[in-house]
């Protein structure tokens, strides 16, 4: 910590332990007031402050993009159509996407459009009027491999300001996998939508072909859904019948849905340029036609327009009952060796190894476990170690048998996936001779990093059953998760114990195990106030003890 730093981190703690007492006086008598939520929030960005203060706060590194030419950039996606867009404005273009998103990598840029939208309009102001500038970014490997939860990474990951939309590689992969229309647009845009299309990105469009991804079963689900359900509503007869407050736009989003939906059966390409339907049925071009006079006179029967809209899927969907689906996987394989390739720009991947001289008691181990643990490689495992008393040395003959495993999803699994991947399994119950819980590596950093009891206890712990050279190197610095976080989840812990003891009087196994964690933890908490690593194995008068608790008797009502 720098000098300069020292009295603000002294003033922010004086004001987060005031705060501190402040909220522990409120949470008995302001419960359930707007004051206390108040205090909750102040309680948060006080540790927040504090946290940037002395360094501690390690947040999530997102992309970020700069807003300085957001003004500028918007006017230029606003104000043209791909075919208005010369060279000069593609420069200008490439250049404020590029001052934008400084510092990240771009592998496409596209001016999409709603070719029946723009169909509708005479102007070119109004044909780009529900213009978006879709962007496909690649972020840092620390990024996209941050131990943070899919919920975060979508939030992080996605930046939506209507004109604007930016998605990081991989929501963009999912979305194409799943079959999304408008990524699928994108993809498949014409050549003059296209402001910024790096190799990789020509790549892919050259390794998918647009038939591959148009009949897969999400996406022709997904056009025939949306091109109706957004606008209309199934009456108890089963017929669609029109939301009456359907916009304009609305309509032409329909159309265009189904155009995309009529091109599968005609074998053709995503409807994505303009020029492109005016050769279609006769029912779609009386819509087209309808639609272009409704934008000229508000009065023209919307009803009328959804009837066509109908009629035309009805057609289309009696068309695709011959339609042979694409093969899921197929397109699954082809988009994530792609997305590693993208990913890793050449470098190779270190596959890790178990150690010869452990290999066989690993093995073994991973058998006497059995289940999803039995079915993973040896490489794969970081750590197991059995949980609970026995890694506390307060195991009795009736002690439970509990195994926790740490694993790893094979590194171009993780950087080629376009689905989430399952991060935990358990095999628990009371009917379990042998129980255990596994985390996956992601899983396992964001668990640590929010401070989880059970996780740092494996940390801090020691001889556990097996330990990979990863795992070692990762214990070397152990000492970093001694964290005002981490005090706090153990307190939290040991709180949560008081109340489920003051609910139980009687002296039962389950009230014998309450009691002895909190001495366990509270031991903990006291060393790592004072900057040093837990004993999560005890020993000396502090076993004696608790062992005493666990097998002595004890007086009924004299528990807490």
């Amino acid at each position: 910590m720098s000098e300069e730093n020292i009295e603000p981190v002294r003033l922010a703690t004086d004001a987060l332990q005031a705060h501190e007492r402040l909220h522990l006086h409120l949470r008995q008598s302001h419960r359930h007031t707007n004051v206390f939520q108040k205090s909750v929030d102040t309680l948060e960005q006080l540790r927040e402050i504090k946290g940037e203060l002395d360094g501690s706060a390690k947040n999530f590194d997102s992309p970020q993009i700069c807003e300085d030419c957001l003004i500028e950039l918007k006017q230029q996606v606003l104000m043209h159509t791909p075919s208005s867009v010369t060279s000069d404005n593609r420069d200008r273009f490439k250049d404020l996407i590029n001052k934008t998103f400084e510092g990240i990598e771009v592998l496409s840029a596209v001016l999409l459009t709603c070719p029946w939208y723009q169909a509708s309009q005479d102007e070119r102001g109004e044909q780009a009027r529900h213009n978006v500038l879709f962007i496909v970014y690649l972020s840092h490997d620390h990024q996209f491999l941050a131990p943070v939860n899919q919920h975060t990474l979508n939030e992080k990951f996605v930046e939506d300001k209507g004109w604007l939309y930016a998605i990081e590689l991989y929501h963009f992969v999912h979305s194409i996998a799943k079959g999304k229309a408008r990524c699928v647009e994108v993809l498949y845009c014409p050549d003059s939508a296209q402001l910024i299309q790096k190799d990789q990105w020509k790549q892919l469009k050259s390794q998918l072909n647009y038939t591959k991804v148009t009949k897969l079963r999400g996406y022709v689900e997904a056009c025939k859904g949306q091109s109706i359900s957004g606008i209309g509503k199934k009456g108890k007869d089963g017929k669609f019948r029109l939301v009456e407050s359907t916009t304009f736009h609305q309509f032409c989003d329909s159309f265009r849905l189904m155009n995309h939906l009529y091109n599968v059966s005609a074998d053709l390409p995503p409807c994505t340029d303009v020029t492109k339907i005016t050769c279609l049925p006769d029912i779609a071009m009386k819509g087209k036609e309808l639609l272009h006079k409704l934008y000229k006179d508000p009065d023209v029967s919307k009803r009328d327009l959804f009837d066509v809209l109908v009629q035309w899927r009805d057609s289309v969907t009696e068309d695709l009952k011959s339609v042979q689906y694409t093969d899921q996987l197929e397109v699954d394989e082809i988009i994530a060796k792609w997305q590693l390739e993208t990913r890793l720009k050449g470098r190779q991947l270190n596959v890790p190894k178990v150690l010869p001289d452990e290999h066989s008691s690993l093995t073994t181990r991973m058998q006497e476990i059995g289940g999803q643990v039995a079915k993973l490689q040896p490489e794969q495992i970081i750590l197991i170690a059995q949980a609970g008393s026995h890694m506390y040395g307060l195991a009795t003959p009736t002690s439970d048998v509990d195994f926790l495993v740490i694993y790893a999803e094979p590194s171009q699994k993780v950087l080629g996936r376009c689905k989430e991947i399952k991060d935990n399994f358990e095999s628990r119950g009371p009917s379990k001779l042998l129980e255990y819980g596994a985390y996956e590596a992601r899983l396992f950093g964001e668990m640590l990093l929010k401070g989880s009891v059970i996780i740092l206890e494996l940390v801090f712990g020691d001889n556990h059953n097996y330990m990979s050279p990863m795992w070692k190197e990762l214990v070397k610095q152990r000492k970093c998760f001694v964290t005002e976080k981490g005090i706090q989840q153990y307190l939290g812990l040991i709180q949560n114990n008081y109340k489920m003891l003051e609910k139980e009087r009687e002296v039962a196994a389950k009230e014998r195990k309450l009691l002895y964690q909190i001495f366990h933890k509270s031991d903990a908490v006291e060393r790592m106030m004072n900057g040093d690593i837990p004993n999560v194995r005890c020993t000396g008068e502090l076993r004696e003890f608790i062992m005493n608790i666990r097998t002595r008797p004890l007086e009924p009502g004299k528990l807490v």
